[in-house]
């Protein structure tokens, strides 16, 4: 993959907006012209929910910006199967026939990993058959699988030493660790997905791969509640008064909540954290949330 074209590889537990914020990131980096590309591997559909666009397994229009461009790509293993074919062993027509399912699950149960090194290996191919694109991102598989799945390269290349799978593990590792490679994670302020961010920063130094940036979705804004509360105005209802000030003393809780559970997270990583606002519900549709994010991330 060419060292002018950055790789941003973005996970994060489940449910914590990662599909999004990935969106949202292509969507920033595409703000001063330039074409971006978000790969999915996992074959959940995410993209197409995330934008109500299909994509299938070229680049496709994906988000409309004002001035770049950001496609949508989806790797499945066999046509990633069939790229390894041609491009090692030349097989031609061959390398379609055998991407059956079949083929595939053997191939890769005989070389455990072997599936990983291939979707990655194609998503940084990418690079080599659209030579226009400038930014790749990668919506990753999550935090609890993203060790197995960006580390499989290293494991295989001494399991498979001189064969071209080696060479493809080995191109791939040098992929990850080039310096335009970077692993952003996405959390919640909350105590399960914070301590898993904790550990997935762990995980990507120890794969010798560069941490990005700590991205913390679905913030509260603080909120100022005077202490002692004033009493109820003339015109609402003691009850009702109550029922308020108690909503709003129990927001500012977990405002706080967030703010201590951020410090945590900046302390035990030595990253900084980007908030990203919780979006009120049918405030802003589905297909408009990144474009709404992206304006909340700073320049990469």
């Amino acid at each position: 993959m060419p060292a002018r074209c950055p790789l941003h590889i973005v996970t994060g537990k489940g449910g914590v907006g990662k599909t999004t914020v990935a969106l949202a990131l292509a969507h920033r980096l595409a703000t001063d012209g330039a074409r971006v590309v978000v790969a999915e591997v996992e074959g959940r559909g995410g993209l197409t929910l995330a934008t109500s666009r299909p994509v299938g397994p070229q680049p496709g229009p994906l988000l409309d910006t004002l001035h770049g461009r950001v496609h949508g790509v989806q790797i499945d293993a066999r046509r990633a199967l069939a790229g390894y074919l041609q491009r090692y062993y030349r097989l031609g027509f061959a390398a379609e026939v055998l991407q059956f399912d079949p083929l595939v699950d053997f191939a890769t149960r005989i070389a455990p990993g072997l599936r990983d090194i291939l979707l990655i290996g194609q998503v940084t191919h990418l690079t080599e058959t659209h030579p226009d694109i400038d930014a790749l991102v990668l919506d990753a598989p999550p935090s609890g699988r993203i060790g197995s799945f960006l580390g499989a390269g290293r494991g295989l290349a001494e399991l498979t030493d001189g064969s071209p799978i080696a060479a493809q593990a080995v191109s791939v590792m040098d992929d990850l660790r080039d310096p335009g490679c970077r692993v952003h994670v996405v959390t919640l302020l909350e105590e399960l997905p914070v301590t898993e961010a904790i550990e997935t920063v762990q995980v990507i130094r120890d794969l010798g791969l560069t941490p990005g940036i700590l991205i913390a979705n679905r913030c509260l804004e603080e909120v100022d509640v005077p202490d002692p509360v004033p009493p109820a105005p003339d015109a609402i209802g003691a009850e009702q008064w109550a029922a308020m000030t108690d909503a709003l003393i129990a927001e500012a809780e977990s405002a706080r909540g967030q703010t201590a559970w951020r410090a945590l997270l900046e302390y035990r990583t030595g990253l900084d954290v980007r908030r990203l606002p919780e979006l009120e519900p049918g405030s802003v549709a589905a297909s408009a949330r990144p474009a709404v994010l992206a304006a909340e991330l700073a320049a990469l």
